[in-house]
């Protein structure tokens, strides 16, 4: 923030700061030196309630009648003036579609007011395209965008520089790590290799159908079994991630845990999130579709297994690793937090993977292979004479069936 301030004015730019190393604090203090109206947009509605909660509690004496949380269910702003404090998410600022009478009357206040300051959260998650729309409704002196990874797959991360402003400061991971700000990760990248049902299958299947074979093999669920039982043993809590939902559905399911997804609404959600966060509950495990790759607040959380991911994304890859970042505390281990990718041995996931862990990789962070899961001395990848544990079983054929299955059938019946 020194650089942000410098010369007794306010900068506009970017901080560039790892999950859980204080982006909210930063952006609550940036606010707090303007002393003026100020707006955050966030990408989520539940990172506009946990933004109004860092403001109301702790770090500042803005009170509940200052706030505005301007969003398209609750939010509470309809029939009451607008706040010195404006948080809402980018697609209410930049709604394309007709709104309701008392909607257009907000935004034409936010548009008539000049701004002190706006705080764009997790920025690089943005619709660069239409991007320059938040500044044509919410007009303001200084413009602070906040990411962990500003890093896009396309080239638009360049338009929101030139829309926001230079790099301020980014903070090193490591550096963070050492001094005991952040947990220490290690990365582990477990090989699963494909049964032989499956992989006949997809050595048989088209290029684009390939991607499912490779989300359901069933030795990731071998995999998410023998790693859940491992840490929850051991008292850890546990994330479970993918982008496609089949397979957290259907593992859940299985297992017993619970799974959030998009489709869920707040009130369920919180409440799931509620009981992960208490350590005297019962609930260690929760498995996530990519609803949890950012803005959720999970500082327990010290081990995450990641089932699929988005192709080569660089950014979901931090994001998701950024959940486990918090520090923890009285722990003298080598690593402190744990971070797992499953990989179908032998299938082009295995360069996605590979792509994804590039950004990572110029953060510092080393992956260690794992090619088996020895259980009373047996390879449970290798077992059952090579088809792995779940090999000729009822369960590799359901599987196979998720797997097959027509893709909009999938949609329709869980939508994100």
């Amino acid at each position: 923030l020194s650089k942000m301030f410098s010369h007794g004015r306010a900068r506009s730019g970017f901080i560039v700061l790892p999950c859980g190393a204080g982006k909210t604090l930063v952006g609550i203090t940036a606010v707090a030196n303007v002393k003026k109206c100020a707006a955050v947009i966030c990408n989520t509605s539940l990172a506009v309630t946990q933004w109004k909660q860092q403001f109301t509690s702790t770090w500042t004496n803005v009170k509940e009648s200052d706030v505005t949380c301007f969003l398209s269910k609750g939010g509470d702003w309809q029939g009451k003036p607008l706040g010195r404090l404006l948080i809402t998410t980018y697609p209410m600022i930049t709604l394309d579609k007709k709104r309701s009478k008392a909607g257009e009357a907000l935004i034409d206040e936010i548009k008539k007011r000049q701004w002190g300051i706006i705080v764009l959260d997790e920025v690089h998650l943005s619709f660069a395209d239409k991007f320059w729309q938040v500044f044509n409704v919410c007009k303001a002196h200084c413009k602070l965008g906040l990411t962990a990874t500003l890093v896009r797959e396309d080239d638009k991360i360049k338009e929101l520089k030139n829309l926001i402003g230079p790099k301020l400061y980014e903070a090193d991971w490591q550096d963070l790590a050492h001094q005991g700000y952040l947990a220490r990760v290690q990365c582990v990248e477990v090989w699963c290799p494909m049964t032989p049902m499956f992989m006949k299958c997809y050595l048989e299947s088209e290029k684009r159908q390939r991607k499912d074979l490779w989300i359901m093999n069933p030795n990731k669920l071998t995999a998410v079994e023998f790693l859940v039982k491992y840490w929850e043993d051991q008292d850890h809590k546990i994330i479970v991630f993918s982008d496609d939902l089949r397979p957290v559905v259907a593992y859940s399911h299985r297992m017993g845990r619970h799974c959030l997804t998009g489709s869920d609404d707040s009130a369920k959600r919180e409440e799931i999130l509620g009981k992960f966060r208490d350590p005297s509950s019962d609930v260690k495990t929760i498995f996530m579709s990519s609803v949890g790759d950012a803005a959720i607040d999970l500082p327990d959380a010290s081990v995450i297994v990641q089932i699929s991911s988005n192709f080569g994304s660089r950014q979901k890859e931090a994001q998701r690793l950024g959940r486990i970042l918090r520090p923890k505390p009285n722990s003298n281990a080598a690593f402190n937090a744990h971070f797992y990718t499953l990989v179908s041995k032998d299938t082009q996931e295995m360069y996605f993977s590979t792509k994804r862990q590039r950004y990572l990789v110029d953060q510092g962070y080393a992956f260690k292979v794992v090619t088996r899961l020895d259980h009373d001395g047996h390879d449970l990848f290798t077992m059952n004479a090579g088809a792995g544990k779940y090999g000729g079983t009822e369960m590799e054929r359901d599987l196979l069936q998720m797997a097959v299955e027509d893709r909009h059938e999938a949609r329709m019946r869980a939508t994100m």
